[in-house]
């Protein structure tokens, strides 16, 4: 599918209660590197994932590839929501290394990927070659952290995502943050990516995650 239709499709949607959102589908790299600093502690955390969103299907999957210092991960990180509403989602996270699966119950609805309407645009500017590479930078103020978000328009009211810049304080941490995208393409090529992790399908325990993965700062990102 074409990114001109998927913004045909979408725009007439998105333009109304949005500044622009990324279209139902779609997958592609998201890294990121965040430098915190509180107290006696400090360091750098980077990420090399996978992902895969699906609006349409209300569900999120990430393979993921941390480290934080001496803690190296890799989990696979899937979001489900159910059709009924009042049933909420599910958080399903995969440890390989420990072959262990952690769950939670999830309230509230399924993210929308989107710019909010009240987000202050920096303007149009290119990438690289002048007019070759168009992008829109965006402000946002969040609860905890400010936020610089860059996209690509595809069409009125459909973008795609290509970087967000945070700064601000989580928890006892001065957090800097910044995700970049690459390789985004429209579509899902292989649905078995939101399938229930292994580890998570029979009886399962709790256990200590390796790592934070509060994603709640995200507005394109998954």
């Amino acid at each position: 599918m074409e990114w001109t239709h998927v913004a045909f499709v979408l725009c007439s949607m998105a333009a109304l209660s949005w500044a622009c959102c990324t279209p139902d589908q779609w997958q592609g790299v998201q890294s990121l590197f965040s430098g915190y600093a509180g107290f006696f502690h400090r360091g750098l955390i980077t990420e090399f994932n996978d992902v895969a969103y699906d609006y349409e299907g209300k569900r999120s999957a990430v393979f993921l590839r941390y480290v934080n210092g001496d803690i190296e991960a890799k989990l696979k990180i899937v979001v489900r929501y159910e059709d009924d509403k009042d049933e909420g989602g599910m958080l399903y996270v995969d440890n390989y290394n420990k072959e262990r699966c952690w769950k939670k119950r999830l309230e509230g609805e399924f993210h929308k990927a989107c710019i909010p309407k009240d987000a202050k645009s920096y303007g149009n500017y290119s990438l690289g070659l002048k007019g070759k590479y168009e992008v829109t930078s965006y402000n946002i103020k969040g609860k905890r952290m400010d936020h610089i978000v860059t996209v690509q328009t595809l069409g009125e009211g459909v973008c795609a995502p290509i970087g967000q810049i945070s700064m601000g304080r989580v928890g006892h941490y001065d957090v800097l943050r910044n995700v970049g995208f690459v390789d985004i393409t429209p579509g899902i090529r292989n649905e078995s990516v939101f399938d229930v992790p292994k580890d998570c399908a029979d009886d399962w325990q709790d256990f200590d995650l390796p790592i934070d993965i509060d994603r709640q700062d995200y507005f394109l990102g998954v």
